[in-house]
């Protein structure tokens, strides 16, 4: 048996699974959005059901039976087939027996792929959360940057999950529309509200909204563009107003919805955490503040991806 466990660098994982067992089940990413750089330098594939099995297998015999969550890998592994993606969950859980979910990144179009019926099938066996990258709920601007998925695609995907029990964690970026447009900032951040609005439940179920800042690596289409001046990045003032426009028109039906709200990423200008839409007041003042106290915001060389 191998003693080391298989990853295809660079390995891309959201926050919140840093404490979480990796395992690579597929490899890059199958769409090209042109923020992104999780494909840039992997052919996308679907690692064989044996090879998964085998790094789970290095695990056990490395962390013991006390793993309490995994995050199969990489940037979209719920396209993994349905059969690939049970058989090697399940498997997890027989390895170890106090695991409380696995978590996958999912692209909204591979949501709808799957059947009502298959994603249940998942969430029985242990599939209890999946990342999607929404952007926003802006369809001009989810076109302009490849996302390759519709704001209706995002909740009919977001329905979907939860019908299935499965928990939703989705992420916006503040920012995506640049600096020279303030009419596309304003239809970004309202559209986006509208979006969280329309997806949330009617029961208390915990689920996620988060803001990430735009950050251009090297080699993305954006870069190019930025490059080219074309695009102008939005300074922190900008992020906060757009920000600001966001939270303002957030408005649940359900007063029992818990949605975890996070803008703490390492991304953000200005940490932020509440729940929506209980805390929207808070959350307006703490984003007040930071637009007249520049110097509670991080500054530009402590921002990361």
């Amino acid at each position: 048996m191998p003693n080391q466990i298989y990853y295809c660098q660079p390995v891309f994982r959201p926050p919140s699974e840093a404490q979480s067992l990796l395992i690579q089940l597929t490899e890059g990413c199958t769409y090209r959005c042109d923020f992104c750089m999780s494909n840039l330098r992997k052919e996308f594939k679907v690692r064989s059901v044996n090879d998964v099995k085998q790094d789970l297998d290095t695990a056990r015999s490395i962390y013991g039976r006390n793993v309490r969550r995994i995050f199969f890998l990489d940037g979209n592994a719920m396209v993994t087939p349905t059969d690939k993606l049970l058989e090697v969950t399940s498997y997890a859980y027989k390895l170890f027996p106090h695991l409380e979910r696995v978590g996958v990144y999912a692209h909204s179009k591979d949501i709808l792929k799957k059947t009502d019926e298959q994603l249940k099938e998942l969430s029985e066996a242990g599939l209890k959360i999946a990342y999607v990258g929404f952007e926003s709920g802006d369809d001009e601007l989810l076109k302009a940057v490849h996302k390759h998925a519709t704001k209706q695609d995002h909740i009919d995907a977001s329905k979907k999950l939860m019908k299935a029990n499965i928990t939703l964690s989705a992420t916006l970026i503040n920012g995506l529309g640049g600096a020279d447009n303030p009419e596309r900032s304003r239809r970004h951040a309202e559209e986006s509200a509208d979006l969280v609005n329309r997806i949330c439940p009617n029961d208390d179920r915990v689920w996620y909204i988060a803001f990430l800042s735009l950050m251009i690596p090297p080699g993305t289409e954006l870069y190019k563009e930025k490059a080219a001046g074309k695009f102008k990045e939005m300074n922190s003032t900008q992020i906060l107003q757009e920000l600001k426009i966001f939270i303002k028109n957030i408005n649940f039906e359900n007063t029992n919805a818990h949605c975890v709200f996070r803008s703490n990423h390492a991304s953000n200008y200005l940490p932020l955490k509440g729940v929506l839409e209980r805390d929207k007041e808070k959350l307006l003042d703490i984003i007040n503040y930071g637009l007249t106290h520049r110097d509670s915001l991080r500054p530009e060389f402590y921002r990361a991806l």
